[in-house]
């Protein structure tokens, strides 16, 4: 696992599109470049150390993975996941094996901000789409 970070301050954050959210997210995850983890890696190994993820919200794709490549036997996957989250603030991007593509986002939330939720990404896209 390895962990790429963008921060902003909180009223920024609310003021940005969504899509200008997942921009940040997408330019952290392109500087986990090979010589990044391997020093990360090399680092672990040598301290032993353990980050602590409290109060973090972990973003993870399984976009690239190539599962759509894998054959068990039965034939080409029709779907694929992870059986339960890693842990409760988890964001797992998968990708959507239906004709019409794209990617299916599997959000972990705790039951008493999932309404707030709700609410705000369909204020989010309301906005968006009247752009």
């Amino acid at each position: 696992m390895a962990f790429a970070c963008c921060m902003c301050e909180a009223g920024e954050l609310a003021a940005r599109t969504l899509s200008s959210a997942a921009g940040m997210v997408r330019d952290a995850a392109l500087g986990l470049t090979d010589g990044y983890i391997r020093s990360a890696i090399d680092y672990f190994e040598v301290t032993r150390a353990r980050p602590s993820l409290a109060g973090t919200l972990v973003v993870t794709t399984w976009t690239r993975l190539g599962f759509d490549m894998v054959d068990f036997g039965w034939g080409e996957a029709a779907q694929m996941g992870s059986a339960e989250l890693p842990l409760k603030e988890v964001a797992l991007l998968l990708p959507n094996r239906d004709e019409g593509g794209g990617t299916v986002l599997v959000l972990g939330l705790p039951v008493s901000a999932m309404e707030s939720f709700q609410e705000l990404v369909k204020a989010q896209c309301s906005a968006e789409t009247n752009l």
